[in-house]
């Protein structure tokens, strides 16, 4: 007969019920300050855009060219009503806890789940990611104006209740331009990592298994990159390869994608290494499984953990790299915002309109910042030494 477990931590007080009403209302009052503040916080910006954005909902999904539907807002409402269903599931799932078996509280998942959920910095980071990432799906909702409009306003205008973050030297809004910028720099982070992450593993894991002159090749190959200043050869490539519009951003996130593999190849190397000494590897290779199945389906999986924190992090990083680039006049090519471009729109008239660039350098500080507390949460969690 399987046993009955529930932990102290799924126990569901009367008064968590409260969150049915109110997101993270529930968590707030049983004194996990942490999962309410940051529920509540979402909260806000779910009612917020709400507020700001369904009272113009016509205009803005048929925004397109000629009153054609457009994408972006249709992406905004359905992430809207995403973001509302995993408010209230998480609401209800305090005040209603799952009855867990032995097995399940014991499974890798639940001690995951368990060690993150006790990780104060791990959770505020995640809050923090999930804030910003709901921030950017939701703008076409929550930004007044076109982010590349000119004159809406007074040319710098300090921030005031018609222009929150005031207006730049063309007249642009600030504020709408920092939430759009937000989508550039937090897509260029995401995709740049993520092509980063799959030409690192594929590299390392072959390294590894191979051994011999493959891997002595491939580590070569490393080591020469590693030697190599990345930012010389960022500004070598884009240099040689500018191009305007949708591809420009494009290219920026591959060539810092391909730039930066190194660090998770020889993650990845270290840990095959290991993995294909165990029993389990020596077993599947008695069984005459194929190096293919062996390598993606018991070696590459088994690697991934130190992979997840190392990109958690690498993502702040990419988007300082992305502003440094900017910032220099060879990131995404205007009248694109991102946040490293809007830092470098405000350099000049720093002194008499410093809300240019303040705002979003706080935004790439609260980015990087969210990004590497949970990177380290991730870290702690996923250690089976601190278990």
């Amino acid at each position: 007969m399987t046993a009955i477990v529930q932990t102290s931590r799924f126990d569901a007080p009367p008064i968590t019920r409260a969150g049915l009403l109110l997101p993270g209302l529930g968590h707030l009052l049983v004194g996990e300050w942490i999962h309410g503040v940051g529920l509540l916080a979402l909260d806000v910006l779910l009612f917020g855009s709400a507020l700001a954005g369904f009272p113009r909902l016509g205009s803005v999904l048929f925004s397109g060219p000629s009153g054609s539907l457009a994408i972006h807002p249709v992406v905004a409402v359905v992430s809207w009503f995403g973001l509302a269903a995993a408010l209230w599931f998480v609401a209800w799932r305090r005040a209603n806890p799952r009855v867990l078996t032995d097995e399940e509280y014991n499974s890798n998942r639940q001690i995951f789940l368990r060690q993150m959920n006790r990780h104060r910095t791990g959770m505020i980071g995640l809050f923090g990611v999930s804030f910003l990432v709901s921030l950017t799906l939701l703008t076409p909702l929550i930004a007044p104006y076109d982010p590349i409009a000119i004159e809406v306003g007074p040319q710098l205008a300090a921030p005031s209740w018609q222009h929150p973050m005031g207006t730049d030297d063309y007249g642009r809004d600030v504020f709408s331009r920092l939430l759009y910028g937000g989508r550039i720099s937090l897509t260029i982070g995401f995709v740049a990592v993520t092509i980063t992450a799959t030409i690192g593993t594929t590299l390392g894991a072959l390294a590894g298994f191979a051994g011999g002159v493959v891997d002595r090749a491939l580590m070569w190959l490393t080591d020469l990159l590693l030697a190599l200043p990345q930012l010389v050869l960022l500004l070598t490539i884009v240099g040689l390869f500018r191009v305007q519009g949708a591809k420009g951003i494009f290219l920026i996130m591959f060539i810092i994608g391909a730039t930066s593999w190194m660090g998770v190849a020889r993650i990845v190397r270290s840990q095959v290494l290991s993995l294909r000494q165990q029993d389990f590897i020596q077993a599947a290779r008695a069984l005459g499984l194929s190096t293919q199945r062996i390598l993606f389906r018991h070696l590459i999986p088994n690697a991934m953990a130190p992979v997840i924190v190392f990109c958690s992090l690498a993502i702040g990083s990419t988007m300082l790299l992305e502003a440094g680039l900017s910032f220099l006049g060879l990131g995404v090519p205007p009248p694109t915002s991102t946040w490293g471009v809007m830092v470098n729109d405000g350099r000049d008239p720093l002194r008499h309109a410093p809300w240019i660039a303040t705002f979003p350098g706080l935004a790439i500080v609260l980015a990087v910042m969210s990004f590497n507390l949970l990177g380290d949460g991730l870290r702690d969690a996923l250690d089976p030494k601190l278990r």
